[in-house]
């Protein structure tokens, strides 16, 4: 059933690589919504791929793997239909397919490489069988992190439909047809993970991990939106509300999960403390790292493509120069009238590219430190290459 469900995946997809994605599903959207981070360096790779080997355990295929059953076997089916459409939930899709393969998806990787490197302080009598230092339900809530991000991108894709945008009737129903296969994948996947979750059976983990559950939704409502429901900068903001956003909607998971495997190994609150701060600042590293990529990699990111509004060197110029909003304030209506290559040009010129990238330094230097106060050893090793990586 597995192999043939993946097949269906990959035939269904596999006319889907040079499909072009409707402007109107994403702007405004963040490069959280992709699975981060997007990252041309041969370094990352090789980092990532030298971790999974100290783990034991390949998690590249950690959101595929948890599609792949009887019942997501059908959905597959139905998203051929989709096909032509351009509905996110395509490309959501196709990257769990392809990006799979090289290694993009790192949240449980992370989560796992902090459970080896911290080691389990609990007594022999309470030790659970371990494969490579890591305990099944360390693996377990691993893979219910990445479950439960796939889920969130997808829900993420669910467009605001009506008469007005698209007036032709068979447009419209195709993607409501989208809407609905997201909606129900999305939740398919969070009611998998929460029943995985209480096998766990530790009602700390369990708050901790539905406390990032209810942090995707809360930044969803956070800010200023077009009338698509897509997130644009407002007056008055600063990299500190971009920052509180993007904890909610990327960082909460990453802290939540890192503070949750310590909690199961059975350390004390302090040092679930260091752990919830390196997800933290790790996550919020990433999502830097994926906001710069549109003015630091112009040959996959060609200047005037479409990006988000909502990146850090979009928020950090504006703190500088605020005719630059009302510009984007006065194409709110259909932003795909906004001139993406002037503003991409006018971020360039200024220092909302510098700064963002001394953000990122930031993020990156507080993650190390807290690897500084964990035992030297082949997993902090693999998290110091990986966080080399994103600075690069």
């Amino acid at each position: 059933k597995q192999h043939s469900m993946k097949r269906i995946w990959h035939k269904s997809l596999g006319s889907l690589r040079c499909t072009p994605v409707s402007v109107q599903c994403f702007i405004g959207r963040s490069a959280s919504t992709n699975i981060w981070p997007s990252t041309k360096s041969t370094d990352w790779n090789r980092a990532v791929s030298n971790a999974e080997k100290i783990v034991g355990y390949p998690t590249s295929y950690f959101s595929l793997r948890c599609l792949l059953n009887d019942e997501t076997s059908n959905i597959a089916f139905h998203v051929r239909k989709l096909i032509g459409t351009n509905h996110p939930v395509l490309k959501t899709a196709k990257r769990l397919i392809y990006n799979g393969r090289t290694n993009i998806q790192t949240r449980g990787l992370i989560v796992l490489l902090l459970s080896k490197a911290s080691g389990h302080p609990r007594k022999a009598g309470l030790e659970e069988e371990r494969v490579a230092g890591i305990t099944q339900r360390q693996r377990s809530l691993a893979e219910i992190t990445e479950m439960i991000h796939t889920a969130h991108l997808i829900h993420r894709g669910i467009l605001n439909l009506s008469n007005d945008l698209f007036p032709d009737a068979t447009t419209l129903k195709d993607l409501q047809f989208g809407n609905k296969i997201s909606v129900l994948t999305g939740d398919y996947l969070i009611a998998n993970a929460s029943k995985f979750l209480t096998d766990l059976k530790n009602c700390k983990v369990v708050d901790l991990v539905a406390t990032a559950i209810g942090d995707f939704m809360q930044s969803e409502f956070i800010g200023d939106h077009d009338q698509q429901g897509h997130p644009i900068p407002y007056p008055g903001m600063t990299i500190q509300n971009w920052e509180e956003k993007n904890y909610l909607s990327t960082g909460s998971l990453m802290s939540n999960s890192c503070q949750a495997t310590l909690e199961l190994a059975g350390h004390e609150e302090k040092f679930q403390e260091l752990g919830f701060e390196f997800g933290k600042s790790i996550g919020l590293a990433w999502q830097v790292h994926s906001d710069l990529q549109p003015f630091v990699d112009t040959y996959r990111n060609p200047p005037g493509l479409p990006f988000s509004l909502m990146s850090a060197p979009v928020i950090l110029q504006l703190e500088n120069d605020s005719s630059l909003l009302k510009e984007i304030n006065y194409c709110r209506d259909n932003l795909e009238k906004l001139d993406y290559l002037k503003l991409h040009t006018c971020i360039m010129n200024g220092d909302g590219v510098e700064k963002a990238k001394a953000l990122l330094e930031s993020y990156t230097s507080r993650a190390l430190a807290v690897l500084n106060r964990i035992p030297p050893s082949e997993a902090t090793t693999a998290l110091r290459n990986i966080i080399q990586a994103l600075r690069e």
